[in-house]
């Protein structure tokens, strides 16, 4: 009998053995293609171990030190690798857990550079219905996943409101004379008052909630103008797209766009050891440091020298291991045979994403994406269901986003077990 208290209580879960690569075995001796790289984590694959020894060697140094105390070398050079690859203007990185405690800390340092900029007033933050940006109370609040927020409605502030997403194609000018797309957040400023906006967040390209969502050419620019005008702070959550996942270092480089923070996570630390961060633009830096000083917020385990140590291993490895050109060159290799298979079948709609984090939308069947994500977890594929119910979503869709290390030979391989895997659920369908 177990004794663990499962996420879900009615499944009976296989048990890991190991992990090679983009490959998975259980216990049984399943083996499984991990195209969903866990969920969009183990960007560098599985069983590496020149990240084991990372970890192992940091150990026998050092495994705590509070931050209120202590730096450590493993945490300087985190952030210094942090900001070479981010380059210009220079960038601060504030290390935390994970994604969820990513987005509660860069809430509360938008809040405090208001407050130390004198506008005590601004304390809302504004972003859009289905989003997903954590699943802590706070960042709950900040998501648009009504489905993961029903149950604690009651526990969520009334400081984070959401606007309608934009749509792939932009229906034309505002009344404001900006784009479109824009008028719920310009309609959101006017209604609450600019005066009390602290931030916009939003994800540059869709997660859980609209797979591999990307907007138009100029709505992120757009945003950036929308809240220079007003003085808001633009937060862009790279949780999902940072470091190489969508083809570029960072999922904002597509559009050309500074943010003035940014949450990162997931491949981070490519699953080898907790870590997220915020990472803070200069301008935004230098508001604290020439006021206050101090950031009024603390995590035991910020900065975490494991954790530390290995994100500054996996930034390595993306620089000399040219992961994120590799992620270019396969995701154009992965949407060209994902667009080829779907000509095949009408109840796809689209093939969308950048890079190696390519979103299937499909005809709004309810359940169709989760029997064909059955059917592919049946053949040893996992692949990312994505949240149908999202309000302002799309319906049905999941991701392909295996991991950024994936060779030719392997993304053919998957492409063809996905093939079969397509044909089976449309036979289902008929």
């Amino acid at each position: 009998m177990s004794h663990v208290f499962y996420r879900d209580m009615n499944v009976t879960y296989p048990k890991i053995s190991h992990g090679k690569g983009i490959y998975l075995w259980s216990t049984d001796g399943k083996r499984y293609i991990d195209a969903a790289s866990g969920a969009l984590v183990a960007n560098l694959g599985h069983g590496r171990e020149d990240l084991a020894r990372t970890l192992y060697e940091q150990a026998q140094r050092v495994t705590f030190a509070h931050t209120l105390r202590f730096t450590t070398a493993a945490q300087e050079e985190f952030a210094t690798r942090v900001n070479d690859a981010l380059g210009a203007p220079g960038w601060y990185t504030y290390p935390v857990s994970g994604g969820s405690e990513a987005t509660e800390t860069v809430v509360k340092l938008a809040r405090q550079i208001h407050l130390e900029r004198g506008e005590p007033e601004r304390y809302r933050v504004l972003s859009r219905r289905a989003s997903y940006h954590g699943n802590t109370l706070g960042a709950l609040a900040a998501s648009g996943l009504a489905e993961r927020q029903r149950p604690y409605y009651p526990l969520l502030s009334e400081a984070f409101v959401q606007v309608d997403p934009p749509k792939a194609a932009c229906p034309g000018i505002s009344e404001h004379g900006t784009c479109a797309c824009l008028s719920p957040f310009e309609q959101a400023v006017q209604q609450f008052g600019a005066e009390t906006v602290a931030a916009i967040m939003v994800e540059p390209v869709g997660g859980a909630s609209r797979s591999g969502f990307v907007p138009h050419t100029g709505y992120l620019p757009g945003l950036r103008r929308l809240c220079d005008q007003h003085g808001i702070i633009l937060i862009l959550d790279e949780v999902m797209t940072g470091f190489g996942r969508t083809g570029r270092m960072m999922g904002y480089e597509h559009d050309r766009v500074t943010p003035d923070l940014i949450t990162v996570a997931k491949g981070l630390s490519g699953g080898y050891a907790p870590l997220g961060a915020v990472i803070a633009s200069q301008p935004v830096y230098d508001i604290i440091r020439t006021g206050t000083g101090r950031f009024a917020h603390g995590l035991t385990y910020s900065g975490n020298p494991l954790s530390t140590a290995v994100g500054a291993k996996v930034l390595e490895i993306l620089t000399q291991e040219n992961v994120v050109a590799n992620a270019a060159t396969q995701g154009a290799r992965l949407v060209a045979g994902l667009e080829t298979l779907s000509t095949q079948y009408s109840w796809v709609r689209a093939i969308r994403g950048h890079g190696l984090m390519r979103g299937v939308l499909l005809e709004p069947r309810a359940g169709l994406a989760q029997q064909l994500v059955s059917r592919a977890w049946d053949a040893g594929i996992i692949l990312y269901l994505g949240h149908g119910e999202a309000e302002g979503g799309d319906g049905e869709h999941f991701l392909i986003a295996p991991p950024l290390i994936i060779a030719p030979d392997e993304v053919d391989d998957l492409l063809a077990r996905l093939h079969d895997i397509f044909a089976i659920v449309d036979r289902e369908l008929s």
